[in-house]
């Protein structure tokens, strides 16, 4: 089960990542094309994208290897969806994160779980287009070459976010997350690729009740 909150994270900080936005770190000359960006991620009227994931740990020989989807619906409707090797759920909405894997269901307010709300809090601020916010929590560097390809790396101020991530770094181009490589204390590192993104999904009220169930 700590995998699958580990996994629950994991998908805040990708979704935080994945839209027009994501040139957080951009100063200077680069700022008035920042806002008009955070301006535009404001707007942002859902997404939906598949993933294909490693996860290499320090004490298996093999990484752990997944596929599957990540579905958002503002304001704060989330939900991570692994469809092999085997199937899990993992929704954030209404202020619970509710797992389920091999039959199991588990459910946590996160006004209880300090760490997930730290990521839920992260990823609030980014859709808010809150930079302040976000530069409390996070040291943030960006970079961005001269063909658009870019790489934005965020490493964690304090606890209780600290003590369980070292950095998260991604790497795309335009407004498209290509890969994303996440880099935990104890030295375990997952690393994710992503296709069929969709920046602007539109969710009607049965494709929420479809889409976002956990079962």
């Amino acid at each position: 089960m700590r995998l699958l909150i580990r996994s629950a994270l994991l998908s805040l900080s990708v979704l935080a990542a994945m839209a027009p936005s994501t040139p957080l770190a951009a100063q200077g000359e680069a700022a008035p094309e920042l806002d008009a960006l955070l301006r535009s991620f404001r707007s942002l009227p859902g997404l939906s994208a598949r993933f294909r994931e490693e996860k290499h740990v320090a004490l298996l020989a093999a990484p752990l290897r997944s596929e599957g989807e990540i579905h958002f619906a503002p304001p704060d409707r989330l939900l991570r969806r692994v469809t092999t090797p085997t199937r899990s759920v993992a929704l954030i909405a209404d202020g619970r994160l509710t797992l389920v894997s091999d039959g199991r269901r588990e459910q946590f307010d996160l006004t209880r779980q300090p760490l997930v709300a730290g990521f839920v809090d992260s990823f609030r601020h980014v859709l808010a287009g809150d930079r302040e916010a976000l530069e409390r929590s996070y040291r943030i560097a960006y970079t961005r070459e001269d063909d658009g390809r870019w790489r934005l790396t965020l490493r964690p101020r304090a606890a209780p976010l600290n003590q369980f991530l070292r950095e998260m770094t991604f790497e795309g181009r335009g407004v498209q997350v290509r890969r994303m490589r996440m880099l935990e204390v104890s030295g375990d590192e997952t690393r994710t690729e992503f296709y069929d993104v969709d920046t602007t999904r539109r969710w009607s009220p049965e494709e929420i009740r479809r889409v976002f169930r956990v079962d």
